[in-house]
Parts: structure tokens; sequence; C-alpha cells
């Protein structure tokens, strides 16, 4: 650095970051060097590096994280809207004609393919070599024991695991009140199955997880989809209107980070949707699957913390943070226990019990809790990164969700879009997302995607990122023309 400049040190420390930031040599999301490591850098005091991040931090240039460091911080994608809710008055639709799901399914295991459409963690964020000591050492010892049935209710020091967990839920629930299943979808169709019957209808929102409307479309179920922000979630004023109006079944909903637009219930709406259930008489579903994935802060509690009369059924897994293929989810099912219990002895006798085992060991082991750490810090970081390409490269008009936890992205493109027309083209050069219709029952938001940041930031994933914009661009340059 040199000396012979009028200005102060810690001010030429800044604004050579700042020049940095302004180049790209350091983005959105970026980890810069430590205290410090810039004092040996730039061959200056401490005091001087904290003053020059001081100078940084007010012109909102980086931040601090807690234990973690300084980041660079969001420039562009701050400046988007967030997605809004849909005006659109609710109506009970029919699932006949859905969607098969299959073909978005089945790209996660082809590698010819950037994986930015089904919301599954990448293999590099999995403690896969830990697992797998685990579950080595759980068949040494256990010798036929995870070849036997394991009948309903499961793995019994799963569910002790599970009663331990449950007091950051804000529930502590004991080991008897949980049902082992095979992921969270078992889980929401046991659910569904003890208090509905083909034909019935289920509100959900909108939009909403296109797995969640494949399987009411399998069980016959009719579905009244209520607009929901990226903000708030369910908008609590149509869903009134809705139970006002039709008669639900039941109510299927997911508080914590929901998928596909990333939204955290606030706790008013939580009580009033409870509330509202009470009132009448209808059962809530809830769908806990990203619960454990706040980007910051405590884990957010379950709205079945606040339920008084066992009217929740809460579901939920390990598959978005630790071994999607082990399929180990649980149920709470409150007053429908008995019920749910029956269906699923009906359905497999129980289910395998070695992976339910070794999880159960991984979270006795303390292991759970620093890995989780890792994760939803990394996940802040590839939602933060893709968030900001999307800004710098998408175009003008775009709408993009913020999520506070979680790894999906939802953009409502400019309306003149055609998503699907994307979604082949970006599928022909190598490049999977979810397109918007697939999460609505009667095949709206064409112009909107969902994104998955579930795999590690690569250049690879920032190219497609590209790609894809610059598809989106020249087929509405060719609509316009």
């Amino acid at each position: 650095m040199e000396r012979n400049s009028n200005q102060p040190l810690y001010l030429r420390i800044a604004e050579r970051m700042e020049a940095m930031i302004d180049a790209g040599s350091l983005r959105a999301g970026d980890r810069i060097p430590s205290i410090r490591h810039s004092s040996v850098q730039h061959q200056v005091s401490i005091p001087t590096v904290m003053q020059a991040y001081s100078v940084l931090e007010s012109r909102r240039l980086i931040e601090a994280r807690p234990k973690s460091g300084f980041y660079v911080r969001p420039r562009l994608s701050k400046t988007l809207r967030q997605p809004v809710a849909s005006k659109r008055k609710p109506s009970v639709a029919s699932l006949a004609a859905f969607a098969s799901v299959l073909s978005v399914i089945q790209d996660v295991n082809d590698p010819s393919l950037v994986p930015l459409g089904a919301a599954v963690p990448g293999d590099e964020l999995l403690p896969m070599k830990k697992l797998g000591q685990l579950t080595s050492a759980l068949i040494r010892k256990t010798k036929g024991i995870c070849l036997r049935y394991d009948p309903v209710p499961g793995c019994l020091l799963m569910r002790k695991e599970l009663s331990k967990r449950s007091l950051d839920w804000g529930c502590g629930f004991d080991a008897g009140d949980f049902v082992i299943t095979l992921g969270a979808s078992e889980a929401l169709h046991l659910a569904l199955l003890a208090v509905t019957r083909p034909g019935d209808t289920v509100l959900v929102e909108s939009p909403t997880y296109y797995g969640t409307l494949n399987l009411l479309a399998q069980l016959k179920l009719k579905v009244i989809a209520v607009p929901a922000s990226s903000g708030d979630g369910l908008d609590m004023n149509a869903v009134k209107e809705a139970l006002n109006t039709h008669t639900v079944a039941a109510m299927l909903v997911i508080p914590n980070f929901s998928n596909p637009i990333g939204s955290l219930m606030p706790l008013a709406n939580r009580r009033e949707l409870l509330e509202l259930a009470e009132k009448h008489g209808i059962p809530i579903i809830e769908d806990d699957i990203y619960g454990d994935l706040p980007h910051e802060g405590p884990r957010p509690h379950c709205l079945k913390s606040l339920d008084q009369e066992g009217r929740v059924i809460l579901c939920g897994s390990f598959s978005k943070t630790l071994a999607p293929g082990f399929r180990v989810g649980y149920i709470v099912a409150g007053k429908f226990q008995q019920r749910v219990m029956e269906l699923k002895n009906a359905f497999n006798l129980g289910g395998p019990p070695l992976p339910g085992l070794t999880i159960a060991e991984f979270l006795r082991t303390g292991g759970y809790e620093r890995h989780l750490r890792r994760l939803c810090h990394t996940y802040r970081h590839q939602v933060c990164k893709m968030r900001e390409t999307v800004a710098e490269a998408f175009p003008e008009g775009t709408k993009l969700s913020n999520p506070s936890g979680g790894f999906v992205l939802w953009l409502e493109l400019p309306r003149s879009t055609d998503v699907l027309a994307v979604f082949r083209e970006a599928r022909a050069t190598g490049i999977s997302f979810a397109p918007g219709p697939l999460f609505s029952p009667n095949g709206s938001f064409k112009n909107c995607m969902r994104l998955s940041c579930g795999s590690p930031w690569t250049p690879r994933i920032e190219s497609a990122l590209g790609s894809l914009a610059g598809i989106v661009r020249t087929l509405q340059s060719t609509q316009l023309t």
C-alpha cells in the first residue's frame, strides 16, 4: 500500500476494497479477508483495518456475520421487488388434469443437467462419510436387527431423539407422539388419508409444492388454492373468504420457509389460522420440512407449538438436511394418531430400521447441530449468490423472492414471458429448473419459475444462470418482433 497519500490509511483500504466490489472482483456473498489477515496483507495495525471495515459497513458494502466474519452485501438484488399474492378470487379446482412431474424428478440424477430444478441438497453438502461410518458400525453391532421389520410406530431411538429436538420446535413431544415414516411424502400421505375422503377439498397455498399437488391428485382430492406472497405467506383475508364460501376438509400449509416462495408465516397469522381452523372444525396439516434451515438466528417454532386441541398434524423429515435417500421422516398426528398408525401398518408394516438408527445415532452424538450450522451458512451464501446473479442477468421487471431460510428462489418474470418455452429451450441446452405452472392446480404462473440453490455455487452454475437469462431475453425479443 502506498503511504505517500494524504488520505488516512484506513480510508485507502476501504476505498480499495470498494473498488474491488464495484469491479466485481468481490461479489455479493463473498467472504472478505479477516481483520487479522488484512492487517498482515496491508502491513497496517488491526485498529486501522477495523476502522476501514467500519467505513465499508457504514456504506452498506459489507456486513458482519456472527462467528463467521465479514461478507460482501447484496446490492442489485436488494433493488428487485418481491412477488406479491395474486388478487384472483380462490375457487375449488379439480386435479384430474394435473401434469405429471416425473420428468422434473428424474432430472435430479442426470449429471448432464445443471441442477437448478429439484429442491435437493448437493452431495457435497451432506455428511456422507460420517453417515457411512455409522451405518457400517450399526450393522456390525446390531447384527440381524437391521434386517428385520421395524413395526409401527417405528425406531424407538429415533423417536427419542426427535422428542429432544422438538423442544427447539416449541413443542416438547414425547417419543410416543411420533410415528416414523418413509420421508415427509409418506407423512403427508398418511395425514391426508386420515382426515379426507376422495372428492373432498383441501385448502393449499398458491403457489404450492408440485409434489403436494401430485399427491392430492392421486388421492382424487380437490383443492382450493389461496394466494400467498413471498413475504408473509397465506393471504389471511382470502383464507377467511374461502372457508366461509366453500366446504373444506383440511388445510395443508408450509409456515416455515415455504416451497416454492420461501415465506415465513408471521406469528399473528399463525394464531389467526388456528382460530379459523377451530371455528370451522378443520384439521391443519403442517409440512415443516424446511424448518431446520433458517439462514441465521434460532429455528422458528412450528405451527403445531400453538395447537391446544391436537388439530395440527405435523410432518417433517431429514431429506433436506441429512440424507434424502434414507427416507427418514416423521408425523405427529395429535388426535388422529391412532388412525395414522393403522394406515401406516396397512401400507408397509413399518419401515427399514437401519436408516432411522443411523440418523438417531448422528443426532445423539451431537453431529447434527454442527452440521446444521455449516449447512444453514452455506445455503444462505448460495441463495445470496444466486439472487445477486439473477439481479445482474435477468431482464428488467423480474421479481425475486428473498427467503430467510431454505434454499429455493421464486422468480416472477415479465408478464409476456412463456416460461414453458424457456423450460424447453433451457433443458435442450443442459439446464433444468422447475417451471411455474407445476406449482398451480390449473397451470397458472406461466411467467414464473423456481430455482434450487441446493448445490454448491460453482462457475458452472453461474454460467448456467447467465445462459438461462439469455434464453429469457431472446424469447422475449422474438415475441415482440
